[in-house]
């Protein structure tokens, strides 16, 4: 993917402005990537350099892993940020002092933690000062905003442009410039946007390159040079003042706003926003507003999670860093170079720094959080960081020069609390090899995190409704024509309106469900049933208990099924890579009781599922009578999991499928397989099930 990006954006765009002596810009690459490009693309660093040295860009800093900032521990911010300051500083010989917000997300208090990282300027939407008040020809300059009296510039970046450059007609785009111009003074039009807008979006390669958009747009600035001048962000800010004061509010650019909203108010949204621009114009989108980024953690449990473990491990990556400098300052800083101590943070640190990349906490118009491989990626990274911190609180690690460390032996770390912050408690387990989280919330498993593997084997993403469902029946076949991603709504398949089914819950696992007899697994396959009980969703006692290397986790609550009292208790046991679970049933009920785990490896949709005779894809429904014992292997991850019953039941699978929108359209993508653990039941009084599951190394 980075190849292909490179070879039809990045390269292209810099050999163009090679060509265009006099044109200037300012950019801004990610950490990752700048660091990618490092090792892979000398020649790319070489250009830049004399990009550099001739004074024709300006760099932008930013997070080094793309975070979005409001979402991170404070001391994470800053030292993100500084990173990445100092990399390109190391690459370019310069010392850049403007930055780039990730996905523009705003929040009145950053000014304080940008001036600590040393940031004097940035770029924000137009967008953020319209809500504060201000129109267009307001925004020809940059305005100052503050703190607690820490004072940084933000110039604000032309929506318009964004959706000019590059899709509209380069004469279009002179005449507006000939209409700012008219108006008089020293006016600045800040355009800030994607990069992979010039080549990687949708038909632009062919459009910006081969149809020669990009050389006419370049070949036109310097024609009218005379009228037209190309600067940086440090050139006008160090020849004109600032055109005031402004105080923006908690925002991103427009269309996130409406995109973080819930389906219904999104589309509620969309209409009210054309009704107003029929009245107003273009003023309309500074007359109304959505959410702000935050409340992608309300509307997708799953991102909230993410984040709230992420937070988590942050704690622990910096008390493990704590302890690092107390052992180093002990050893009275011996060792030889380089520093082991500054090569120990710096693994510790870039692993969670690069759970905090925002892609997948996230989703809008690009696929975001409903993309499984960058959920994963951020998993993996987690729980590599967790483990590594892990190991150095436990003493299990040393430092050369200073000797070998005093061997603790393996801890089992248990915090209980409301971690994700959703008004139920939580049971947060780790030991050598998992992390496992629980909640009361439906006495359910969140996450199973395998160490080795350094993969969450229940990342399964709920199928929601979002706002563009409804205008897939509008979707006509693709033009072909260049577009902003904004305005393009293509499908990749035929008959996905067939797979726009909804869950009534949140995939989590270890679910307890009440059915009629009758159930079938196509009506739970379409969500298409009701359930006989009130236990998914509901709320369980929690109790947690630990001793030597075995964790136990007991659930318990008195609830209803087919109008009758039920009392389910089930008791997780969790001892190295494996896990136990019993449940004990006392009630009056006939029909089917299943227990729900939902699985996502990262071999998915490849992985198989075993049973006594049979097997078959992952991604394959399949329901087995009579079943002991069966497995789910991944060669990906050289992983198998086996369950082992105490009594024969019926498993049920079936493919969690949802329709989502990327760059490319809407497709139809596996998010994991959803097992149904079955029993056929007819009792008054205690019924009694258990089960067993290993995770270990394929055979």
């Amino acid at each position: 993917m980075l190849e292909d990006a490179y070879a039809k954006a990045y390269l292209p765009f810099l050999e163009l402005l090679r060509r265009h002596p006099s044109v200037k810009v300012v950019m801004h690459y990610s950490g990752n990537l700048l660091s990618w490009i490092a090792d892979n693309h000398r020649e790319a660093i070489r250009i830049l350099r004399g990009f550099v040295k001739a004074g024709r860009i300006e760099f932008l800093t930013g997070g080094f892993y793309e975070p979005i900032l409001s979402i991170l521990p404070e001391e994470d911010r800053v030292m993100q940020i500084q990173a990445l300051t100092e990399y390109i500083g190391r690459l370019f010989d310069c010392a850049p002092k403007g930055m780039w917000i990730a996905e523009r997300v705003w929040e009145p208090q950053f000014p304080e933690y940008l001036s600590a990282a040393g940031i004097e300027h940035f770029p924000l939407d137009d967008y953020h000062f319209k809500l504060s008040g201000l129109d267009d020809e307001d925004l020809t300059g940059y305005y100052v905003t503050e703190e607690k009296g820490h004072a940084v510039n933000v110039f604000p970046g032309s929506e318009k442009l964004r959706y000019y450059i590059p899709f509209r007609d380069v004469g279009e785009i002179l005449s507006y410039f000939g209409e700012v111009r008219a108006k008089g003074g020293s006016p600045l039009l800040t355009m800030a946007d994607d990069g992979e807008k010039f080549g990687i979006w949708p038909e632009t390669h062919r459009h910006c390159y081969e149809n020669g958009w990009l050389e006419r747009f370049f070949s036109a600035l310097e024609e009218n040079s005379d009228w037209i001048e190309t600067t940086t962000f440090s050139a006008y800010s160090s020849s004109f003042r600032p055109k005031g004061m402004v105080y923006l509010p908690a925002a991103s650019y427009r269309e996130m706003g409406e995109w973080v909203l819930p389906a219904r108010k999104g589309l509620e949204y969309e209409r009210a926003l054309n009704e107003l621009e029929k009245l107003f114009g273009e003023q309309a989108k500074g007359m109304l507003r959505g959410g702000i980024w935050r409340s992608f953690l309300s509307k997708y449990p799953e991102s909230n999670h993410l984040q709230k473990r992420m937070l988590m491990v942050s704690a622990t990556v910096h008390e493990a860093l704590r302890k690092l400098a107390a052992r180093k300052s002990r050893s009275g800083g011996k060792g030889k170079a380089p520093n082991p101590k500054q090569k120990t943070e710096r693994s510790l640190l870039h692993e969670l720094w690069k759970c905090q990349c925002n892609d997948a906490y996230w989703h809008g118009i690009f696929g975001g959080l409903y993309l499984p491989h960058l959920r994963s990626s951020l998993y993996r990274h987690l729980i590599a960081a967790e483990s590594l911190a892990e190991g150095i609180l436990d003493g299990a690690g040393s430092l050369p020069g200073e000797g070998t460390a005093k061997k603790e032996g393996p801890r089992t770390w248990v915090s209980e609390g409301d971690h994700d912050c959703d008004g139920f408690r939580d049971a947060c387990v780790r030991t050598r090899e998992v992390s496992a989280f629980f909640t009361e919330r439906g006495g359910s498993l969140i996450e199973l995190s395998l160490k080795g593997k350094r993969v969450n084997i229940l990342d399964t993403l709920t199928r929601r409704q979002e706002a563009y469902h409804s205008r897939m029946t509008e979707t006509t076949a693709d033009s072909g024509e260049a577009k902003t991603i904004h305005e393009r709504l293509t499908v990749k398949e035929q008959g996905l309106s067939n797979y726009l089914v909804y869950d009534a819950y949140t995939r989590t696992s270890l679910l307890d469900h009440f059915f009629r007899s009758d159930i079938t697994v196509e009506a739970l396959m379409r969500a298409g049933y009701e359930e006989a009980g009130d236990f998914v969703g509901g709320c369980y006692a929690m109790s947690v208990g630990a001793e030597d290397r075995t964790t136990a986790v007991k659930f318990s609550r008195e609830g209803a099924a087919s109008g009758k009292a039920m009392k389910v208790e089930k008791t997780v046991t969790l001892s190295g890579s494996r896990m136990r679970v019993d449940y004990d049933l006392e009630g009056n009920f006939s029909g089917a009781f299943g227990v729900e785990f939902n699985i996502s490896l990262l071999g998915s949709p490849y992985a198989s599922v075993s049973v006594p005779g049979k097997e078959m894809l992952v991604r394959e429904r399949g329901v087995h009578d009579g079943i002991g014992k069966f497995s789910v292997r991944d060669e990906f991850l050289n992983l198998r999991l086996t369950f082992s019953f105490d009594e024969e039941i019926s498993l049920w699978h079936y493919p969690v499928e949802t329709v989502s929108l990327s760059e490319e359209g809407v497709e139809r993508i596996y998010q994991g397989t959803s097992f149904l653990f079955l029993k056929r039941l007819d009792f008054n009084g205690h019924e009694r099930l258990g089960f067993n599951m290993d995770f270990r190394e394929a055979k």
